[in-house]
């Protein structure tokens, strides 16, 4: 029987997660590509490189756990976050969403074309507003109310038709509850219940809208198909490691559309392709920016993670954003300027709490 006490003392949300959420999908994906995609399933080579990358991102995370402790000692105090300021901010995104599905002239979810222009520079600024304020003000303010928020932003993005940012909105604010110790067993299932058949819902939607494409998978299907599909671009990549040199880091950080570009270099297409966490890093540096990219990953966010159960408040919101985020990249790819930006975010964060990481 398993220790009540012990149970409630698991970190369900550390870096773990992403290992085991990322074996989840390519379980998936095997299953999806068996039955939907491929003559064959997914190769010897594509499934060792996956776990390979878990095992190196696990690695990172134990550097952290066993190398550095966190004291609290040195308090950070952010005095110019107020609740009132959060709380305005927060608000001020949902009306910035809201106007930009006026000014594109209709409801993306339900029409490609529209879908296609939805991510404006209004979207953007509006999404990299909305998520640190309503997580910092649900860490450091939390009230039973402010839930209301995030069910209107997430019905505001649901709107523009891209599962990853409802998912980044509910997920996050999930993750925040958690440490904050505010999710009952009723609020954590409707959470996940939500994310879940949110997500699903979305992306069959949205499939359904696109012009010249008739699926005749269900719902259901149609996620193990995309995981399927994903993982086999991501099999095309091994045999192009290298080869772009860095030019999709490149475009990441100034413009262009990185996943159209693999659509273009992998497939010859001129499709906006997602290749997994680990395509985009295979393609342009082969295993060792593979190796480099997972050491990063679970180091830093074993290290946010590690900070932020001590500093709580801001912290928290970080790390929640950054968190679901890099779960959401296990199928898109780390391609979204907006989300480096939270990283970069969280690394403020770590440099200024730096006296209190202390090494083991």
């Amino acid at each position: 029987m398993v220790n009540k006490l012990n149970f409630r003392k698991i970190d369900f949300f550390s870096p773990w997660i992403i290992a085991i959420c990322i074996l989840i999908f390519l379980a998936m994906g095997y299953i999806g590509s068996f039955n939907y995609r491929f003559e064959y399933p997914l190769n010897i080579q594509t499934i060792l490189t996956v776990i390979f990358g878990v095992i190196i991102l696990i690695i990172g995370s134990l550097i952290i756990k066993y190398k550095i402790k966190i004291e609290n000692k040195n308090k950070i105090k952010i005095s110019f976050l107020s609740e009132k300021l959060l709380l305005s901010l927060t608000l001020i995104a949902i009306i910035l969403q809201c106007v930009n599905l006026i000014l594109i002239g209709g409801i993306p979810l339900f029409n490609s074309v529209l879908k296609s222009n939805a991510t404006t520079i209004i979207w953007r600024i509006s999404y990299l507003i909305f998520l640190p304020s309503l997580n910092i003000l649900l860490a450091k303010y939390y009230k039973k109310k402010y839930l209301f928020l995030v069910l209107i932003g997430s019905i505001v993005y649901i709107l523009n038709g891209y599962r990853t940012s409802v998912i980044g909105v509910l997920g996050s604010a999930f993750i925040t509850l958690y440490y904050i110790k505010k999710i009952s067993r009723k609020l954590g299932i409707i959470f996940i219940v939500s994310i879940v058949v949110g997500g699903i819902c979305i992306g069959y939607i949205a499939s359904q809208s696109i012009l010249n494409q008739h699926w005749m998978l269900n719902p259901l299907e149609l996620v193990f198909y995309r995981a399927g599909f994903t993982l086999e671009v991501f099999q095309r990549i091994l045999h192009l490691a290298g080869t772009t040199h860095g030019h999709i880091l490149s475009m990441i950080f100034s413009s262009g559309s990185p996943r159209t570009f693999i659509g273009n270099y992998v497939l010859t297409d001129n499709v906006c392709l997602t290749s997994t966490l680990f395509g985009p890093v295979y393609l342009d540096f082969g295993i060792i920016g593979l190796i480099i990219q997972m050491l990063f990953l679970g180091a830093f966010l074993k290290l946010l993670n590690k900070t932020a159960k001590v500093e709580k408040g801001i912290f928290i919101g970080i790390y929640s954003i950054i968190l679901i985020h890099t779960l959401i990249w296990i199928e898109t790819g780390p391609t979204d300027i907006m989300i480096w930006i939270f990283f970069i975010l969280g690394l403020i964060l770590i440099c200024l709490n730096y006296k209190n990481i202390k090494k083991v």
